[in-house]
This record gives C-alpha cells, sequence and structure tokens, in this order.
C-alpha cells in the first residue's frame, strides 16, 4: 500500500508540475508580512532602553535600521526624534560639525511629518463593561507629508532609503539566484534560496510569493514520498496551509495533499481515528452583546470578536484545528472536550489589545490559565486581528499552551518547555528566526546552561528574554528530535514529578545535565537548523 501511495504522490506531482507558471499572481505579499511587525516592535524596544540609558547612537542605529517598515508609525518617529536629538547633543559636545549636520537634516525630515493626518482609534470592551466613547478624529492639515519608508532614495547616506542597506543588495542576490533555481525546476535549492532571501529583507518576496509557495509544497511532497514508513510529520499539514496563505492559487493542490494526509491517517488508525475534519466543525453564532461584541462558539471555544460571520467561523475552526494538531502532537490523543471551555477575545487592533488587556501592543496575543493542580479552572486566549500571522502562527501557539496545561501532571508547565512547545506549532520560518539568534547569544555569553534553563520557574530578565525563548526553543527541539514530541512529553512529566536528572537517563539514556548540555551545544552549534523530519 505504501509503495502504490508514493506512485500516486509522484503522479500529482508530475500533475502539477505540467501546470504553466505564467497565470501567478504577482501582486500578493501576505508571506512577507510575518516579520515585518515584529521586528520594528523589537527594534523599538531595543531603542527605547538605549534611550534611557543615554546611549543615543545605538539608538539611532537600530531605529534607522526598520525605518523601511514603519509605514508611518507615529510612535516609532517620535522615538527617532528623540534618538536623534540626544545624538546631535553627543556630536556637539564633540565639535563633530559634519555628523551634526547630517543628523539636524534628518530631524527636519521627521519635524515636516509632525502635522500629518492621524487615523483615530476606537476603544475595545470586554463583553461586560460599557462601551467607551471613541476619541475624536483631528483634522487633516494640508500638504503635510506621510513617511512610507521611502524619503529622498537619491540619497545615498539616507538611512530612510529602502535600497540603501546591505543586507538588500545581498537579499536581491538571492532572489536572483532564486528565481534562475525555479526556472530550472529546482524547487528545493529554489525554496532554500527564496528563504534565506526572505530571511535577509522580506520585501524584496513581493514578486515571488507564489513561487516560493510552490516550491514549498513541493518539499512537503518529496518528504512524504520518502518517508519509508507511515508516520506522518504534524508540520507537514501546517507548511500546506503557510503555502496555501501565501498563493491561494495552489488550493486545489494543497487539498489534495490535505486529503492525503487524512487518508494515510486513517490507514495508520489508533489514535488518528480521534482526530476531527474542521469542515465538521459546528460553529453557532450569536450576538450582538455589550459592546458591539459576536460570538462564534464550538464545543471547546467562544471566540468573541467584531468580524464578518465567514471570518469569524475560519478562526473558530483554525482554533479547534489547532487543538487537534497540539493534541495528537505531544500526546497522541486530542482527549475530553474542554469544561470549562476557552474563550477567544478578538481585538481589532494592537492598541485595543493592549488597552483592553493590559499587556503591551508589541505582543501578538497571550494566553491566561487558572489552574489547580492538573485541573484546569479557566482558559482564555487574547489575539489582536491586524497581526498577519494570527492565524497560522499566534493561535497555534497560543493554543498550544492551553493544550498542555494540566497534561503534564500537577505542576505547572515550566516557562522553557511551554513557550518551546508552543513556537514548534509555528511556521518553519518563525522557528527558525529564533535558531537563527543562538550563535549571537552565545558570543554575547548569554546563554544559559542547561541546568539553570530547566529549573526556571518563571522568565528570566528582560534583557535575557530573547536568549531564553532561543535556548528553549532549539532545546525542545533537539530532544524532540532524538525519540519524537510524545516521549518528550513523557520525559517532562517524569520531570517534574520525580526531577530531570532521573528522567533524563530513563527516557533518554542521558546522564544529568552536564551531558545534556554538552550534548545539545553540539547538535546546535554543528548543524543550526530546526527539524525537518
Amino acid at each position: 500500500m505504501l509503495v502504490m501511495k508514493t506512485l500516486k504522490l509522484f503522479a500529482i506531482v508530475a500533475l502539477v508540475f505540467a501546470i504553466p507558471f505564467a497565470w501567478m499572481l504577482s501582486a500578493a505579499d501576505t508571506d512577507a508580512k510575518f516579520q515585518k511587525i515584529l521586528a520594528v516592535q523589537r527594534a523599538m524596544l531595543e531603542g527605547q532602553d538605549h534611550v534611557k540609558k543615554g546611549n543615543f547612537q545605538a539608538a539611532v542605529i537600530i531605529l534607522e535600521g526598520q525605518i523601511s517598515s514603519i509605514d508611518g508609525n507615529k510612535e516609532y518617529l517620535q522615538l527617532l526624534q528623540a534618538a536623534y536629538r540626544g545624538h546631535i547633543r553627543d556630536l556637539q559636545a564633540k565639535g563633530l560639525n559634519d555628523e551634526i549636520a547630517k543628523y539636524e537634516k534628518r530631524m527636519q525630515i521627521l519635524d515636516s511629518t509632525s502635522a500629518q493626518e492621524t487615523k483615530p482609534v476606537a476603544v475595545v470592551s470586554t463583553p461586560a463593561p460599557a462601551k467607551a466613547k471613541s476619541p475624536e478624529q483631528p483634522k487633516p492639515v494640508q500638504d503635510a507629508p506621510k513617511v512610507r519608508g521611502k524619503i529622498e532614495d537619491s540619497n545615498e547616506d539616507n538611512p530612510f532609503s529602502f535600497t540603501n542597506s546591505q543586507r538588500y543588495h545581498d537579499a536581491r542576490l538571492r532572489l536572483d539566484q532564486a528565481e534562475k533555481e525555479f526556472a530550472g525546476k529546482n524547487f528545493r535549492l529554489a525554496s532554500k534560496l527564496f528563504e534565506e532571501a526572505y530571511r535577509l529583507e522580506p520585501k524584496v518576496m513581493a514578486q515571488s510569493v507564489e513561487r516560493w509557495a510552490y516550491c514549498r509544497l513541493y518539499s512537503v511532497v518529496d518528504a512524504m514520498n520518502q518517508r519509508q514508513n507511515n508516520r506522518l510529520d504534524p508540520q507537514w499539514e501546517n507548511e500546506i496551509r503557510v503555502s496555501l496563505s501565501m498563493a491561494p492559487q495552489l488550493k486545489s493542490f494543497g487539498n489534495t495533499l490535505l486529503q492525503s494526509i487524512d487518508q494515510r491517517k486513517q490507514e495508520i488508525g489508533g489514535g488518528a481515528s480521534q482526530q476531527i475534519e474542521t469542515s465538521a466543525v459546528e460553529v453557532k453564532h450569536t450576538g450582538p452583546y455589550q459592546g458591539n461584541w459576536y460570538l462564534a462558539e464550538t464545543k471547546n471555544f467562544r471566540v468573541w470578536h467584531h468580524l464578518s460571520q465567514a471570518d469569524a467561523t475560519q478562526v473558530a475552526k483554525s482554533a479547534e484545528a489547532c487543538r487537534v494538531d497540539a493534541g495528537m502532537k505531544w500526546f497522541g490523543s486530542v482527549g475530553q472536550d474542554w469544561t470549562p471551555i476557552c474563550e477567544i477575545y478578538l481585538h481589532p487592533t494592537a492598541q485595543e489589545y493592549a488597552k483592553s488587556t493590559g499587556a503591551p501592543a508589541v505582543s501578538p496575543g497571550h494566553t491566561t490559565l487558572k489552574t489547580e493542580g492538573s485541573r484546569v479552572l479557566s482558559r482564555r486566549i487574547d489575539l489582536h486581528t491586524d497581526d498577519s500571522n494570527m492565524l497560522i502562527g499566534v493561535l497555534p501557539h497560543e493554543t498550544t499552551h492551553v493544550v498542555l496545561a494540566g497534561r503534564l501532571g500537577d505542576q505547572p508547565v515550566p516557562r522553557w518547555a511551554d513557550e518551546g512547545m508552543a513556537v514548534l506549532a509555528e511556521p518553519k520560518n518563525r522557528i527558525q528566526r529564533h535558531l537563527d539568534n543562538l550563535p549571537r547569544h552565545a558570543r554575547e555569553n548569554t546563554l544559559f546552561h542547561v541546568s539553570r534553563l530547566m529549573q526556571m520557574s518563571d522568565y528570566p530578565e528582560p534583557k535575557l528574554v530573547g536568549p531564553f525563548y532561543a535556548q528553549s526553543v532549539s532545546l525542545v527541539d533537539f530532544l524532540t528530535r532524538l525519540k519524537g514530541p510524545q516521549v518528550f512529553s513523557e520525559f517532562m512529566k517524569d520531570g517534574l514529578k520525580n526531577g530531570y536528572e532521573g528522567a533524563l537517563s530513563r527516557h533518554y539514556s542521558i546522564q544529568g545535565f552536564n551531558e545534556l548540555n554538552q550534548s545539545w551545544w553540539n547538535a546546535s552549534f554543528t548543524n543550526n537548523t530546526a527539524s525537518k523530519n
């Protein structure tokens, strides 16, 4: 049966590859937005920290590095102005008049945007409180210029010029090579080059997103054909969905692959019989409620929203699918329906999300859980719908947190494992982003010995959060690749109850923290990539 399935998959590939590529649209830029928002937010946080410490030059360098992606972000521009003012004062003290003139000119560019038209921000309330009054819209100023990340491109020394960066030129070189490989039907190499170009500069991908998506689907087919047994990689379905979000024109082919995976699940049997089809998920719609909230409800989720009924249905069904994927991946079963049900609040913007929840606007979302031993007393996820990665990255991440609650024993899931397992539910390019940061953290000597990392009860101090995430993702990925996700979950149950070192020996034949630290280090810095199988 496996041989027959392989031949059938090859036939699918041959059929699709015979389709000409001319019909692909060139305007879509869905995947090019995946990291844009987070990169800007990270630059703002680092810039604010440097400004507070008086490191104005460092703040200027960091903030100018993301100026091409801010899309008129007023707070970002105000922070950059503050950095410029401080840096100019430092230059005046040193008598560097030429440098002063350069930054004064840049200040003038930013000052000219201070009167530009701004959009009103609606105030979000939860279903219970009364609706707050929205602020009045300020009057627009005639002829006020808008900063869109591209000012005076002819100035070679202008940081606002999108193309005036080494990263942009490096990205263009890789993109050109990727297009050549794609034309030659070397799809695996083309996919790698597209991804490298995207990591260097997402904006260069605007005309090539569909071809990259095609290459990613090809890689899934190739992996399915090469698998020598009936084991399924949970990342396959996620990779297909990500590719289809990038190139909806490939929907027919992608759905064929998903059907093939579903058929293989049925052949495997066992735990797979508990899986559900999202098309069979019943969604009940009601509302409006106080604050103009609407409700989309399934067996396990209540989605509070301001969306169209179709969009709310998609979120509700996606949440159910994420719940199934996480349960099957880490525990081999979906488990009982949730009581209490999980509440999901979809805030329209990051600002409204922050105002309603008190969480920082730079956060894409968060999960709130109340537990008593292994019993979960409440489940809640807050997201904002202006994040382009919400459905394929943030929702799977946050749903994984909810799935893990109460399933690893009476102890709370430690942060390193909770975040590491949740990040591994995201698209591969986002996982790789964390892993790519490891060498820099190692050079800065900010990584932890695994004994310290695994025994942390909470997040570290703010300046170490980046290394913490990168190492947590890497360590969970390393142990998961050794014997699979479900063995890792059993190790966590054992470790939380009886101690990690004994659990390492019983589940992985690793004798203590020092041996784990050395093995992980060797694997991470010899081949710094996430699992592909």
